[in-house]
């Protein structure tokens, strides 16, 4: 249940204004490829044995880190609603 909070949040904050429809129905598509290959993959780890398990877990890791790094360029910090103040300007 959470997963599917932050997830659909995260895919309507990223969207831009003019292609949040386009955006969110890649997002829908990528969760069913998730389903579909997930178990392809595991079995695929599971057949290769420790040899499969290090690939597959270089592979998420790997893709985790470019994700990480594409949706921290496109996200914004969000507006405040008070100016910012540090401790040195008191």
């Amino acid at each position: 249940m959470l997963h599917a909070t932050v997830s659909w949040e995260l895919s309507v904050a990223l969207a831009p204004d003019d292609a949040q429809g386009s955006y969110l129905g890649v997002h829908g598509l990528a969760q069913a490829a998730q389903r579909s290959l997930g178990p392809l993959a595991v079995t695929a780890a599971l057949t290769l044995g420790p040899l499969g398990w290090t690939a597959l877990g270089t592979t998420i890791a790997l893709t985790c880190g470019l994700q990480h790094r594409l949706v921290r360029a496109r996200l914004r910090p969000p507006p405040l609603s008070v100016p910012a103040v540090t401790v040195s300007e008191h």
